[in-house]
């Protein structure tokens, strides 16, 4: 029994040093302007921009630049830390735009008839969800390293899509899910 005990211990601290890792990358995200000071310009949000996630994300490149000659193990470290870098710079403006677009939601929501009260929960799940989609990539992104499967961005493109055309009055108002 004793000799579990050391393993066990190791792997709480090993969990708990991961989970205070993701908070701080997940607070990351958090900082900056608030959503209320983010660009409150009338144009329409376009995810468009952030298609360019699903390459950063994948490893097409990291194949390619293998097959080049003069390849060297340390371009491929630097390709996968810059890529990391940039990664995490789209994800903060998505982010952002998110965060602006669930307090848009939430004020259509407190101006809307009682009968659209349940909207309220939904833009929790809503909230609720694409955190944890960004804690997935982020932790993902961490361990990569370690061999884990590539990062996938398209449900958190959903997410903000899905509360993007709610806003937009394109979606039926029971739908900002």
């Amino acid at each position: 029994m004793t000799r579990f005990i050391g393993p066990a211990i190791a792997s709480g601290m090993a969990a708990l040093a991961g989970g205070t890792a993701l908070s701080r990358a997940l607070l990351r995200y958090r900082e900056g302007a608030p959503p209320e000071a983010l660009s409150d310009d009338s144009s329409p949000l376009s995810l468009r921009r952030y298609s360019v996630l699903t390459r950063l994300a994948g490893d097409e490149d990291e194949r390619f630049l293998r097959t080049l000659p003069g390849f060297k193990e340390e371009m491929l470290s630097r390709l996968r830390s810059e890529r990391r870098v940039i990664l995490r710079m789209y994800l903060r403006e998505l982010t952002a735009d998110f965060r602006r677009l669930h307090r848009a939601a939430r004020l259509m929501v407190a101006a809307a008839p009682q009968e659209h009260a349940d909207l309220v929960g939904v833009l929790m799940r809503q909230q609720i969800t694409f955190w944890r989609c960004l804690a997935g990539i982020e932790s993902r992104l961490a361990l990569k390293p370690l061999g884990l499967p590539r990062v996938d961005t398209s449900r958190l493109l959903e997410v903000v899509e899905a509360l993007r055309a709610a806003v937009a009055g394109t979606a039926t108002s029971p739908a900002i899910a």
